[in-house]
């Protein structure tokens, strides 16, 4: 079991430049968790693409429901989250997944430099 940031379900569930990499550590590690922000993200992602005309509202709607089947959530420690957002300086959404990871003592897997820089999760390319 993996968290995982919504940046990398994007990847999985949209066919991105980055989904190479999604899938290969779907392979290795299939058990997928994050925090139930990713939905809201993930949306807004969804929204984004919409707009620039690189995708669909139906393809958009697809992708959600694939990532909502193959995504669990749960939800993280609203004392860790802050405790760590403060700690290193970073947003409480990305906290929120760096926290579910800490406490679950699993490995939190993004392509963010935010949670990167300070070693609070690992990029997918070194899964």
């Amino acid at each position: 079991m993996i968290v995982v940031d919504t940046n990398l379900i994007v990847a999985l569930a949209i066919k991105t430049s980055q989904s190479g990499m999604a899938d290969a550590v779907r392979t290795k590690d299939p058990e997928w968790i994050a925090p139930p922000i990713w939905e809201s993200e993930f949306r807004n992602v969804m929204l984004g693409m919409i707009r620039a005309g690189v995708l669909g509202s139906n393809t958009a709607l697809d992708a959600y429901k694939f990532a909502v089947e193959n995504i669990q959530t749960m939800p993280a420690s609203t004392s860790a989250v802050l405790r760590i957002a403060q700690m290193h300086g970073i947003t409480a959404y990305d906290a929120e997944f760096a926290s579910l990871a800490e406490w679950l003592e699993i490995p939190c897997l993004s392509f963010d430099d935010d949670l990167l820089k300070p070693g609070l999760a690992r990029h997918p390319a070194t899964f």
